[in-house]
């Protein structure tokens, strides 16, 4: 910013009509321009001097400190501000992340219950198989159990009583 920039901003500044991203640059170039700081330094105490004068009161104040108070303060919330804005993006961020994990699971979850994933289709497959060999063996014997009894009936009629 140039001086003749900042000169312009000293009278709005120390009505508080800055915004904050002037204020910012404002605030930059009164620490490293002496001559700014004192043109601020000399409207500031004449600014707050009429004030006191018209409200009729006439206490000492220290102006200067008033001024690096008044500083300070503007750092102070532009700081906060800037904070502010980061707490949002990191917010909107977070609840993205979580909207997409969320879908992510809801998805996985869905699929594990249907049947869909290959664990499970492999589970089912040695189930099925399983039943299959039980039931060939439960055929097997009671078809041998049958033979058994035919025999036994044959030999009983065979033989004389």
């Amino acid at each position: 910013m140039k001086c003749n920039e900042a000169r312009r901003m000293v009278v709005p500044f120390v009505k508080k009509e800055l915004s904050e991203q002037d204020t910012e640059a404002f605030l930059a170039h009164i620490e490293t321009c002496e001559d700014c700081m004192d043109e601020l330094d000399i409207y500031f105490i004449a600014y707050h001097a009429l004030n006191a004068m018209d409200q009729g009161t006439h206490h000492e104040y220290d102006f200067k400190k008033m001024l690096h108070e008044e500083i300070r303060s503007a750092r102070r919330s532009i700081i906060r501000h800037k904070i502010a804005k980061a707490s949002h993006i990191i917010l909107i961020l977070l609840a993205e992340l979580l909207l997409v994990f969320s879908l992510l699971m809801g998805v996985r979850m869905k699929q594990g219950l249907s049947g869909d994933t290959i664990f499970e289709r492999a589970i089912l497959r040695m189930y099925m198989r399983q039943r299959d060999h039980i039931t060939e063996e439960l055929e097997s014997e009671t078809s041998g159990e049958t033979e058994i009894e035919s025999e036994i009936e044959t030999e009983m009629m065979t033989k004389p009583k």
